[in-house]
């Protein structure tokens, strides 16, 4: 899923993502910021989208094949990724 290029990196490109509509799931790394992890899993909730986890910043960014590490990743609904 991760290897999926329709996907948003970042936490606010998933927030913004996730008020669109766009995003199918969440994927937020478990070291990430405790308030930042809250807002991430309340606006997926809000909108009835799965929030997976992963243990590390670093990890998450290796994952997903950018050099920096990052605290959530998005998977977009293929309809809106086209």
């Amino acid at each position: 899923m991760l290897k999926n290029p329709s996907k948003v990196v970042g936490s606010k490109q998933v927030l913004k993502g996730l008020s669109e509509g766009a995003v199918r799931c969440v994927i937020v790394a478990a070291d990430a910021d405790a308030e930042l992890k809250k807002r991430l899993e309340a606006a997926a909730s809000a909108e009835k989208v799965p929030v997976r986890y992963v243990p590390t910043r670093r990890r998450l960014g290796e994952l997903v094949g950018v050099e920096v590490p990052t605290a959530a990743v998005g998977i977009l609904d293929e309809a809106e990724a086209q």
